[in-house]
């Protein structure tokens, strides 16, 4: 954990913002559209940045765009921030869903840059890749077998105000995938993590927590392009269903793909088995040619969802993505048929487009990148929410647009601003402006710097936000990063409210050997209402 969580916090409470949309720092000069030629996996992620197991010697550059994808269904797109050998952090540029360790990212691959340092092993391959897919190309070690990850995590936060509210948390987690196991048509992914939160305050009760992800077997029909899955899994092109307990059976062509589930949605309190939510849908797609320099694809999804024999809800999905040489587009709508108790208790209209999320990058030059966005989603009333209908929490924080450019007049050198608006939600309409600058991959060490500052104002409040971050390669494979800020807002109200909050965050990344990683961090927060330390390490082993 490091100061950029804190600084993506502070964004979401302080701005209003939609998650995860194009900034000034994602598009810092992106990089030609990438190719699915090359894969690698989410090994770590923090508040803001996005971790894969791929680096410089896999064929990665600073400002690459890559495309993650869950079940072979695109759900986010990030930009390369900082590279060693064979490691990248990634900043998150647009997401339908969100990334999750263990999550497939495809690239456009490029020649080894030449080795500045020591070296070790990059990613060889990655999860959702068959034989003979254009994933798997040049990463035959993932064709067959079982591969994966074990890793150990442990976080501990310590508050400095005397009220002794700190906790520690120790937790585990295993990431297993298997495709072609024995050179057979079936396939297994397992992903299971366990935590425990040990609180210091008096009284207060520990929490312990072993959950599932996914556990799931793949039969893939010989000769064919169709599988069942059975188990705890995604639905594909569907994102907005999720984890659930259940069966797909799915098939893809050069030109279009289908599929169709029937499940239960799992606990979510604890991920455990739950019966009392059942969903059935489908989705259909048409989609470009694997290996064309334009990708494109346009899906259709239904969902039906019922709650102990009543309606929970009922909605169309329709998504459409575009991703060429200049430019970047991402279209997601859903619509909501509302009946039963929906209709006549809750007083909800017959049919009710519920989520648009939007976003559009036009790369003018090399030089040269605009941007911009729409996000009006909401949450959807559920029949659990029958039981008190007066509650009704309309997300509205994530609701508004945004727009901005980003200027390369360098090889190393940006600069960037960007504009946005929320409206609705306890802090009625929200604004924001925001200017950048930096430089990147300076010199033999990949020395990365930036400076962020931006205003921001609703109806009760303004401030202004500030950041400082800056990281270099330690010879080879290690990765220095420190990131700096200050948040310092005024209450129109209230003056006794005003606050000024600092932080800083220091992390190394560190690649032991062929097959272990290690992530070492401290964060130090003082501030009008807190002051605390917070410090992580983990460790994983990929085999």
């Amino acid at each position: 954990m490091t100061g950029r969580l804190v600084l993506a916090c502070a964004l979401a409470g302080l701005l209003a913002a939609a998650p995860a949309p194009l900034s000034w720092a994602q598009e810092a000069s992106p990089s030609p559209s990438p190719a699915p030629g090359a894969t690698a996996r989410i090994t770590y992620i923090t508040g803001s940045s996005v971790y894969l197991d791929a680096g410089r010697q896999d064929g990665l550059r600073e400002g690459d765009l890559v495309e993650v994808t869950r079940d072979g269904a695109p759900i986010a797109s990030l930009k390369v921030s900082f590279l060693s050998e064979h490691r990248a952090s990634c900043a998150i540029v647009s997401a339908s869903a969100p990334p999750a360790v263990g999550d497939t990212a495809r690239y456009a691959s490029r020649a080894p840059a030449p080795s500045r340092g020591a070296s070790a092993a990059g990613m060889e391959g990655a999860p959702g890749a068959r034989p003979g897919d254009a994933a798997s190309r040049g990463r035959s070690r993932w064709a067959s077998g079982l591969h994966g990850r074990v890793g150990a995590r442990y976080l501990v936060v310590r508050d400095n105000d005397g009220a002794d509210h700190g906790f520690s948390q120790p937790a585990l987690d295993l990431r297993v995938d298997g495709y072609g196991v024995g050179g057979s048509d079936f396939d297994v992914n397992v992903d299971v993590r366990a935590r425990q939160t040990n609180r210091t305050a008096a009284g207060a009760a520990d929490i312990h927590l072993n959950q599932v992800y996914r556990l799931a077997t793949t039969y893939h029909l010989p000769d064919t392009r169709q599988r069942f899955t059975v188990g705890r899994q995604f639905a594909p092109n569907l994102e907005a269903v999720s984890i659930f307990d259940g069966l797909l059976y799915d098939m893809d062509t050069d030109r279009w793909g289908a599929g169709l589930f029937t499940g239960t949605q799992p606990d979510p309190s604890d991920l455990g088995l739950d019966g009392t939510v059942r969903e059935y849908g489908g989705y259909y797609l048409v989609h470009s040619l694997p290996q064309s320099s334009r990708q494109w694809a346009v899906a259709l999804g239904l969902i039906d969802s019922y709650a102990e024999g009543s309606v929970n809800r009922e909605w169309l999905y329709a998504q459409m993505r575009y991703r060429g040489p200049r430019l970047n587009g991402f279209l997601t709508q859903e619509v909501d048929y509302n009946r039963s108790w929906k209709a006549s208790a809750a007083g909800e209209s017959t049919i009710s487009p519920t989520s648009t999320f939007a976003s559009l990058q036009i790369r003018s030059s090399e030089r040269l990148t605009f941007y911009a966005g729409y996000d009006n989603r909401r949450n959807i009333r559920l029949w659990l929410d029958r039981v008190t209908p007066a509650t009704q929490f309309d997300a509205s924080y994530r609701r508004g647009s945004w727009a901005g450019a980003t200027l390369r007049p360098g090889r190393h050198f940006f600069i960037g601003g960007d504009g946005r608006t929320s409206a609705g939600g306890p802090s009625g309409e929200a604004n924001g402006w925001g200017g950048a600058f930096g430089w990147d991959g300076l010199g033999r060490a990949n020395v990365d710097f930036s400076a962020r500052t931006t205003r921001y104002s609703n109806s009760h409040s303004d401030g202004w936000l500030t950041t400082l971050t800056t990281g270099m390669d330690l010879g080879g494979p290690a990765h220095l990063e420190l990131a700096l800020g200050r948040v310092e807002e005024n209450d129109a109200a209230d003056p006794s409210l005003d606050r000024t909050d600092d932080w800083y965050g220091l992390n190394i990344d560190l690649v032991l050997g062929r097959n272990w990683f290690l992530i070492l961090s401290e964060e130090r927060y003082t501030g009008t209402f807190q002051d605390n330390d917070q410090a992580y390490a983990a460790v994983t082993c990929r085999f």
